[in-house]
């Protein structure tokens, strides 16, 4: 068999180790052996201490083929003292935020009066507030598992923080909307449309930390989550009661605000964080991972129809002439309009997955850019729009998402250094302005009933100007706390090797060492890096990030790829290797190197 060596210039990303710094080494099945290829295999590895060089001999089909790289990089040990540094935030912050709910909870609020009708308010929102509930504990939270060694944190951190926000946002919003503006009381009354109200901040909160998850540790993410929410809380106020914009679902307040502020935090964290996006090797799903946030996916599609109807009821004893068309058809319309838009956005993303996949469907497509029309017709839902107008929504929101995540996000990656884990901008950001922008011009044709304005151009002007507002109002925030976490006080931020990983925070867990993505590597594997170029993992290999031109030819039996990496971090390797199988051709080695790059 015949070997062929090239010299190329490429940019490079190094994979971690296992416990003994060797170098990870990953072997694909041939297409004619299928999984027995993982049983035809050994591998021997030896490294050098001081030059961390390291030696692979496979045996693979009676042939052996001899590896080697090398990298000059040192290495640093994850140890108890800085497993204490990363704990210690978090505790002691956590300790602290439940005392002083506690007691502001004691001092300052009250339930809604024993002599009001509350079976009423029971009737009329509990449903709503369990299923806007579902959405944030369970949809949110097993959206963020997709992450091969961040699920436990993805799924728990989802919870902790929400609790946390949801206690606070009732605090904040309370005081806001009954005390500072609605003059109503001198305590803050606890009844269900708070409660509501605490829940869609809550959801903000979650959009938020998916721009962040495996970059921050728990104390960071506590601080910034409980600062947005009293800017949260004056940004609704804003857009909803001095713009009167449209915004039933939340498409302005919840999720184009929430997109933006952890954006701009995620760009100022990511600074100092190295290969924080595409390009670290942890950044990567699995099959089984894939299949679990599919679960969130399906609740968060399911109960999107409540979460935009959940404040649009009236009170079924409410029997006062004054009650419009418009304000009793409006929980109808809410539910309608968003299922119709959500049945758009599935289609389109099948559609559009396929078309940017070559044929091949996109998993991340499909957990995210299906529910973009549940985003998109948040403020356009108790409009009187006809059922093909709110199809048409929900497809250009499942379109434009499935754009975004495959040319937007690696764009500004690469451009601008903005890491977006979840992809926020593709499924809330970029969807919540075109659901804005629609509430706009659909009002020129509505009637004033369903309106705040008397003429549908005033609504439009005010509309635009809420959406400006709170794009700007969310990135100054998002930048401010972005920054403050980025000090390396009062916690310590994580380095390249402790991020994605839950091996830091939970018991029972270790930090992985050696990333390569997926165990049970097979040709056509469900690993890659989230914002990457897909048509090389379509194809079998495993590209992470900028590791490879995106036009190299790839077989579709598999590639294997060997890079040398340190524990301190994501650094390029001095040289590294490459095994690659054709199918037409067998198995080839082909050795690559690189100048260090300055």
């Amino acid at each position: 068999m015949n070997s062929e060596t090239h010299k190329e210039s490429l940019p490079t990303t190094s994979l971690y180790s296992d416990r003994h710094h060797q170098p990870a080494v990953q072997v694909p099945p041939s297409s004619k052996e299928g999984s027995r290829a993982g049983t035809d295999f050994k591998n021997k590895v030896k490294e050098s201490s001081h030059h961390h060089e390291a030696h692979v001999t496979i045996a693979l089909n009676k042939h052996h083929y001899h590896i080697s790289g090398q990298s000059n990089y040192q290495s640093s040990i994850f140890t108890p003292v800085r497993e204490g540094q990363l704990c210690t935030s978090f505790s002691s912050g956590a300790l602290v935020l439940s005392c002083l709910y506690i007691g502001l909870l004691l001092g300052l609020t009250q339930f809604a009066s024993f002599g009001d009708d509350l079976q009423a308010q029971v009737n009329q929102y509990y449903q709503f507030l369990l299923d806007v509930n579902i959405m944030v504990f369970v949809g949110f939270g097993f959206l963020m598992t997709f992450l091969r060694r961040y699920c436990l944190s993805a799924v728990a951190l989802n919870m902790g923080a929400s609790a946390i926000v949801y206690v606070e946002a009732i605090l904040v919003i309370g005081a806001m909307q009954q005390v500072a503006f609605g003059g109503k009381a001198s305590s803050i009354i606890v009844d269900m449309p708070l409660l509501i109200n605490a829940a869609f901040c809550a959801a903000s909160c979650m959009i938020a930390f998916g721009a962040v998850i495996g970059k921050t540790t728990p104390g960071q993410l506590v601080m910034l989550l409980v600062a947005q929410v009293p800017i949260y809380a004056a940004n609704q106020h804003l857009a909803v009661e001095t713009f009167k914009a449209l915004d039933m679902g939340g498409t302005i307040v919840i999720h184009l605000f929430g997109a933006y502020y952890g954006l701009a935090a995620s760009y100022m964290l990511s600074r100092n964080q190295g290969a924080h996006g595409v390009d670290h090797p942890k950044n990567v799903s699995g099959y089984l991972n894939d299949a679990i946030a599919m679960v969130g996916t399906l609740f968060l599609w399911i109960y999107w129809p409540s979460f935009n109807g959940a404040l649009a009821s009236i009170s079924p004893s409410d029997t006062s002439l004054s009650i419009t068309d418009a304000q009793a058809s409006s929980q109808f319309l809410c539910i309608v309009n968003t299922l119709l838009s959500l049945l758009g956005s599935t289609i389109a993303t099948f559609a559009a997955s396929a078309i940017t996949g070559k044929g091949r469907l996109n998993m991340m497509h499909v957990q995210n850019s299906a529910i973009a029309g549940g985003v998109a017709m948040g403020s356009a839902c108790t409009l009187h729009m006809t059922p093909g107008g709110s199809l048409v929504v929900g497809t250009a929101a499942g379109i434009l998402s499935v754009c975004g995540y495959t040319y937007v996000t690696p764009y500004l990656d690469r451009l601008i250094g903005l890491g977006d884990t979840c992809g926020i901008h593709n499924l809330h950001g970029m969807p919540a302005i075109l659901g804005g922008l629609v509430a706009g011009l659909a009002a020129l044709g509505q009637g004033s009933d369903y309106l705040s304005y008397s003429s549908g151009s005033l609504q439009l002007g005010y509309q635009v100007a809420a959406m400006a507002c709170t794009v700007a109002i969310a990135i100054s925030g998002g930048l401010v706390m972005g920054y403050l976490l980025s000090l390396p006080y009062p916690s310590p931020g994580l380095v390249p090797t402790e991020m994605f990983d839950d091996g830091v925070w939970w018991h029972g867990v270790d930090v992985e060492e050696a990333a390569t993505g997926a165990a049970d590597f097979h040709p056509n594997p469900s690993v890659y890096a989230r914002g990457s170029n897909h048509a090389d993992s379509r194809m079998g290999m495993m590209t992470i990030g900028r590791t490879m031109p995106p036009r190299l030819p790839t077989s579709r039996s598999g590639d294997l790829i060997i890079m040398n990496a340190t524990r301190h971090g994501v650094e390029r390797s001095d040289s590294f290797s490459m095994i690659r199988e054709d199918e037409n051709e067998g198995l080839k080695a082909t050795s690559m190197s690189k100048s260090p790059q300055n």
